[in-house]
Order: structure tokens, then C-alpha cells, then sequence
């Protein structure tokens, strides 16, 4: 099962920085634009993303958080350093950490408590993150230009040909 955990949070990294890097490559502007959809830019988007990877990761960690503030990305640079830097530590957590079922025990937002495996949080995190990407992918097409694809299978090619 810790095989499969690591694979998919791989496949979380690799997915950000497929779209991270596809982004670079467009308008400067683009990810401060404003946009009809669930956030008002691709950059609060990846914000909001970000917020919930590093919640999560300090509750697994034993820290008792309910609330992260979003951080303010003006440059895909920015985004691509905050996220290699968290997903670096949670990689190193997860390959340091024996057992991935874990329990851990938190408070919602709400202040509900609630418990789950380590594994099961990391499942969690991976599918959210594949939520929102397909947010901003959207976004790049409602403001003109074309998408790129970050579905699992993709990775799971690309990760067979290393």
C-alpha cells in the first residue's frame, strides 16, 4: 500500500508541474486574470491548492491547524517554488513514515473531530488536486488558449519510460 500511496502522490507533483510549466509558457498575465469560475483566478486557484496540501500535511504531522492563509502568487516561478518545497517535505515524510495507516485524529474547519489513515489523507489530497486542475484547465480555455492534459495515465506513461 505505501508503494501505491508514494505513486499517487508523485503523480500530484508531476500533475502540478505539467501545468505549472505549461503556464509558464503563456501570457504572463494569464494567471492573474480574472474568470468566471469557482476561484476568480488560476493564481487563487493554485493558491487555495496549495493551503489544503500544507493542512493537511501539518495535520498528519501532528499539528493542530483548522485554518492555513492562502499565499499570494503573482508568477508561476513562485507557485513552482512553493509547491516543490511542500511536496518535497511531504515526500520526505511519506518515505521516512513505516506505516501509512496511521490514524490520524484532527478538527475539521468546523471543529468537528475526525480520524483517518495517513493514506487515506494522501488520497484525499491527490483527488482535490486533480479537482482544481481541471479548474484551472478550464480557465485556460475560457481565457483563449489551449489546455494540457495531467490524467493519471499520462504520468504513469511518462513515469515508465524513466
Amino acid at each position: 500500500m505505501k508503494k501505491l500511496t508514494l505513486q499517487f502522490f508523485y503523480y500530484h507533483s508531476w500533475a502540478n508541474k505539467q501545468l505549472i510549466e505549461h503556464l509558464s509558457k503563456l501570457p504572463k498575465e494569464i494567471i492573474n486574470k480574472e474568470v468566471n469560475s469557482i476561484f476568480p483566478s488560476i493564481s487563487q486557484t493554485f493558491a487555495h491548492m496549495y493551503a489544503v496540501d500544507e493542512l493537511w500535511f501539518l495535520r498528519i504531522n501532528g499539528k493542530s491547524v483548522n485554518f492555513i492563509e492562502s499565499k499570494q502568487f503573482k508568477t508561476t516561478q513562485e507557485i513552482n517554488d512553493a509547491f516543490t518545497h511542500l511536496h518535497n517535505e511531504i515526500l520526505e515524510f511519506l518515505n521516512l513514515k513505516d506505516d501509512l495507516e496511521e490514524t490520524v485524529v484532527y478538527n475539521n474547519t468546523k471543529g468537528q473531530r475526525f480520524s483517518n489513515s495517513i493514506r487515506e489523507i494522501i488520497y484525499h489530497i491527490v483527488n482535490h488536486g486533480t479537482y482544481h486542475r481541471g479548474n484551472i484547465s478550464a480557465m485556460i480555455r475560457q481565457l483563449g488558449y489551449q489546455g494540457i492534459s495531467t490524467d493519471y495515465i499520462y504520468y504513469l506513461r511518462n513515469a515508465n519510460k524513466e
